[in-house]
């Protein structure tokens, strides 16, 4: 009967790591680009790619995620002539926390950002664009506000920000469950469906990988340290494409993009894309491409203008 005991027990145990293996994700895909780091005052390490020629992009990536998801976007704005510099947030990637992660807020993610492009080579006089989707709007406005000088155009993708997320909602518990690689993996991808796919998009493999939960925890504590009405203006200058998805569970148009344009008209212009929930990059990448070089073309061009 020990014996038996022990066989059960070693069964169990296998079971349990056998199944660990399975279902755990792996991690996100590469970054497109040369990989750089930087080094902040605080100890933290930020890596960023760059790749293409032309005035910088800073993409700045959803919460808890790589910005492996703008790959696409990325190879459609290096031909366009553009170059992105995409920063991988703290805990992302080869990007590492500081030295006291309870003073991280916005800003510091900001900081963060600008000084990977400075690293790249940006002059203090250059002027830059700004692409942040979902939690990277945040960082985007966030950047806009603290070097309004600096900040020609912002792409805010499911601009989150004005809505009430709340402990006991549907969207926000198949959110948090995106994380939690130890669901059943049926399970797990349909809460990642629901949370972030419109119902008739399906979701690729690059998004059932690449969840990283510590750097979200980090990030929505940096929300948490920074005012609501220090960054949503963005500065109050750069004019802003917002792309709002038609099936955004998370952050729908009535409580985000119709907010941000009813506050500032003179600045925001939205976009619909669709079918799209709140993912956007990988349901819909040549729409999402297409609106967002028209924009930033158009805005190159005016301050070229400008200039003459």
């Amino acid at each position: 009967m020990k014996r038996l005991g022990l066989l059960i027990a070693s069964l169990l145990v296998f079971g349990l790591v056998s199944y660990g293996f399975w279902v755990r994700p792996q991690p996100s895909a590469t970054p497109i680009g040369i990989q750089s780091s930087v080094m902040r005052p605080d100890g933290a390490q930020i890596g960023y790619y760059s790749s293409g020629i032309g005035p910088r992009v800073l993409l700045l990536a959803s919460l808890g995620r790589s910005v492996a998801d703008f790959n696409q976007l990325a190879v459609a704005l290096n031909e366009a002539g553009y170059r992105t510099i995409a920063v991988e947030s703290r805990l992302v990637g080869i990007s590492t926390q500081g030295d006291d992660d309870t003073q991280t807020d916005l800003f510091t993610l900001a900081d963060d950002a600008v000084t990977a492009m400075i690293a790249d080579g940006a002059s203090g006089d250059d002027l830059a664009f700004a692409i942040g989707h979902a939690f990277g709007n945040r960082v985007a406005r966030a950047v806009a506000t603290r070097y309004p000088d600096n900040v020609g155009g912002l792409v805010l993708i499911a601009a989150g920000g004005a809505q009430k997320l709340q402990a006991g909602q549907r969207v926000v518990e198949a959110l948090q469950n995106s994380f939690k690689w130890v669901l059943p993996p049926q399970k797990r991808l349909t809460e990642i469906k629901y949370a972030f796919f419109a119902d008739e998009n399906t979701v690729p493999p690059s998004w059932v990988n690449g969840w990283h939960a510590s750097a979200a925890n980090m990030q929505v504590a940096a929300v948490q340290r920074t005012s609501l009405a220090d960054w949503e203006a963005a500065g109050g200058r750069a004019p802003m494409l917002v792309l709002q998805g038609t099936q955004d569970r998370i952050a729908p148009a009535k409580t985000t993009s119709d907010v941000l344009k009813a506050s500032y008209p003179e600045r925001v212009q939205v976009v619909s894309i669709g079918p799209a929930g709140h993912a956007l990059l990988p349901e819909q990448p040549d729409q999402i491409a297409a609106n967002i070089i028209e924009f930033l073309d158009a805005q190159t061009a005016g301050i070229e203008g400008g200039d003459g």
